[in-house]
């Protein structure tokens, strides 16, 4: 039996994907028992009794979503939202059986009411609960913009049918109670969400000039407006309010909204008007804020991140780091930290030129050449401020990548400098820790790594650190048991899987006339063809080409119908597949060089060093390729192989082997990421253990070492068992 989705979680769904499909629940007794309760029918509670005790399952579809649902918790769905809760009378999640709800409607029969406007059964009356709202100045920024929308939402349909619209030019209070009223009797159930709430709050903020709050479930104070959703009880409060003090509040004619002298008012400060500017469509306003805000009072910063971060809807800026408010408490924290302690976190003008560079769009060549010069040219002093940059521009993926490949082979070269200077040792361990913080992929979350097997000389050097802060010393304990850890290559012992296996002959034309009978649609012919094409090997790949080309995949489809050339075979250097000049290249290239010929061709067009003046393969350089050059990105998720798949197929027709992996880097087709990891591994300890490595090669650890065992071996373990 699958577990019962929580109610928040359905209505989240909901949110994407508004239609409700009956299916099963629809042909049931208890929908219609739903349906006559909504309707306010008392009979149909009493009826509901025996179904709380239901383990039938019932099929729900919501939007494309299939769910299976026990009766026992439709019928509970079915009270909750129709009953207003909060309730001294009643606690929802006591009742567990037909026993408890029977007993509690026994206990409450002559109680028990409905109020038609609201939609919803009670037992205490509005003006007899207690509510939980509180006001506070509505930040500059945030009053113009909900200002510019008064005519806009006094037009809504659901404003004139109630005569909200007569009321508010009669300067009436009522009408604060009226739209609470609406916005509750609209409240959020399994299968309806009132996508138009932010009208409600919206006005009730232009009538008052206050930012409200109120207590929604859990004793969960909410503020913005799209905290709102799916929170009823927050809802239920601010009616409750209203309905008890809307007389308290007076029409001023020269500011043109209600008054209450009264009410204890929260005040506003800068840093918070700053924050609304986080959600201005300008992206410079949005991301200069962002900046400023970043290098704020660290206090007031993270108390309103920690109010925004709740709110899991929040649309800022979208040039905005993917998750701002986390960003913004971590880069606060950061920032302090450096100014206490002198710390240049901003970096020269020539340091923001190579930002800007990396973060364009250039050649792989370029590219690589442009990151190999930094590597050798920043100083220890350029880390901080590029590392602060980077979190700033996190939407800047060319940079994000560049800057993870340049960090990890910086900080391996540089290591002896940095564990032998204090200062520089303490504010490495302080950055590792803030980073980990921010709570978003990439190598940001890899920095203790470096410790691995730094053994006791390491540990002597973090305990001379003299440092009270606790971050640090925290973060000196878990390096220390980082420096006990003995590195090993990360072998895996299995050399295929479902997109790893060893390639076929196909009669491509065939099996793509199979494919056009027995497809679908459109999805699940691309899909398909896919499929077919991965199982090939190198010798059929003009074949392929010929047979691809006079297929028509959609714009935007699955997936560009010849990523497999690239994924399958390594060919990272030829991004643009579709221009047949380029494919008609690549054929001559494929047709006059020999396979390993074919891969040093492009390799050297990438102006990739791995070999000797002699033109000879250098181990050595293939061995510092293969341990640093498949990157996962500063901030963010995807492995990037770059040319590591080539050096791999190169090795192997070098070697003549395959160390028992199958022939082809991979079988792409239904695979998010297929980067060779286990093969670098593999073929790193081979390179040592055959002894043709002539060079002394630092022990410190890549990042992505760090993400090979936090990721890949978790999730070999996981699928072991």
């Amino acid at each position: 039996m699958k577990k019962l989705i929580p109610l928040l979680f359905l209505l989240f769904i909901n949110l994407f994907n508004c239609q409700y499909a009956e299916g099963q629940y629809s042909e049931s007794e208890i929908y219609k028992l739903k349906l006559r309760i909504e309707k306010g029918d008392s009979k149909a509670l009493y009826e509901l009794i025996p179904y709380f005790d239901s383990k039938k399952i019932l099929s729900e579809n919501l939007g494309h979503h299939y769910l299976e649902t026990e009766e026992s918790y439709l019928a509970k769905r079915a009270v909750e939202e129709n009953f207003m809760f909060p309730e001294t009378a009643i606690n929802l999640t006591e009742i567990k059986s037909a026993e408890n709800y029977s007993d509690f409607l026994n206990k409450n029969k002559n109680k028990i009411k409905y109020y038609p406007e609201l939609e919803t059964f009670y037992i205490t009356p509005i003006n007899a609960r207690k509510d939980f709202v509180e006001f506070r100045e509505l930040p500059i920024a945030k009053l113009q913009k909900i200002t510019k929308r008064r005519s806009e939402i006094l037009n809504k349909d659901w404003v004139k049918a109630k005569s909200i619209d007569f009321l508010i030019k009669q300067n009436n209070p009522e009408s604060l109670v009226k739209i609470c009223e609406e916005l509750y009797r609209r409240r959020d159930k399994f299968n309806v969400y009132n996508r138009n709430e932010e009208d409600f709050l919206d006005l009730l903020k232009i009538l008052s000039h206050k930012d409200i709050s109120s207590v929604g479930r859990n004793d969960y104070r909410v503020w913005d407006t799209e905290d709102f959703n799916f929170d009823n009880n927050a809802i239920l409060n601010l009616l409750i309010y209203f309905s008890k003090n809307y007389k308290n509040f007076v029409w001023d004619s020269s500011l043109h909204y209600f008054i209450n002298k009264s009410l204890k008012t929260q005040k506003t400060d800068n840093i918070a008007n700053l924050f609304e500017d986080l959600y201005n469509e300008n992206d410079s306003i949005a991301l200069n804020t962002f900046i400023k805000l970043s290098q704020s009072d660290i206090k007031r910063v993270n108390e309103i991140c920690a109010e925004k971060s709740r709110n899991f809807l929040d649309r800022t800026n979208s040039s905005l780091p993917i998750f701002p408010f986390r960003f913004l408490s971590g880069l606060s924290q950061l920032t302090s930290y450096y100014k206490q302690n002198n710390i240049d976190f901003q970096g020269t003008k020539d340091l923001h030129t190579h930002i800007e560079k990396l973060s364009s769009e250039i050649s792989f060549k370029e590219r690589r050449e442009y990151e190999n010069y930094l590597i050798n040219h920043l100083t220890l002093q350029d880390l901080a401020p590029l590392e602060y940059w980077s979190l700033i521009y996190e939407k800047r993926p060319e940079l994000s990548e560049s800057v993870s490949r340049i960090l990890d082979i910086y900080y391996t070269e540089n290591w002896d400098k940095i564990i032998n200077d204090e200062n520089q040792l303490t504010l490495y361990l302080k950055k590792s820790l803030l980073y980990s913080r921010i709570g978003i992929n990439g190598n940001l979350n890899y920095y203790l790594f470096k410790f691995t097997g730094n053994g006791n000389d390491g540990i002597k050097l973090l305990d001379k650190i003299t440092s009270k802060d606790p971050d640090i010393t925290f973060q000196i304990e878990k390096a220390k048991k980082m420096c006990l850890k003995n590195f090993d290559y990360p072998v895996d012992p299995k050399k295929t899987f479902d997109g790893n296996f060893n390639s076929q002959k196909v009669d491509l034309n065939a099996e793509v006339e199979k494919l056009r009978i027995t497809a679908k649609d459109n999805d699940d012919f691309e899909y398909g063809i896919l499929k077919l094409f991965s199982k090939i090997g190198y010798s059929q790949i003009p074949e392929a080409l010929q047979v691809l080309e006079k297929l028509n995949f959609k714009e935007n489809g699955y997936k560009d119908k010849y990523s497999l050339f690239e994924r399958d075979f390594g060919f990272f250097m030829i991004k643009n597949w579709k221009d047949k000049k380029i494919r008609d290249e690549f054929l001559s290239v494929y047709k006059s060089h020999t396979e390993k010929e074919l891969y040093r061709y492009y390799l050297d067009l990438a102006g990739i060093d791995y070999k000797n003046k002699d033109g000879n393969i250098n181990y050595d350089k293939i061995y510092e390729i293969l341990k640093f050059n498949i990157v996962t990105p500063f901030t963010g998720s995807e492995e990037l192989e770059n040319e590591v798949g080539s050096v791999i197929k190169l090795l192997e027709l070098d070697q003549n082997t395959t160390l028992g992996y199958p022939d082809k880097l991979c079988n792409s087709a239904g695979m998010y990421i297929c980067p060779p990891s286990d093969r670098a591994w593999e073929w790193r300890k081979y390179l040592k253990d055959k002894k043709l490595l002539k060079e002394n090669h630092s022990k410190i650890v890549s990042f992505n070492y760090g993400y090979y065992i936090d990721k890949v071996l978790m999730y070999r373990e996981i699928n072991s068992k």
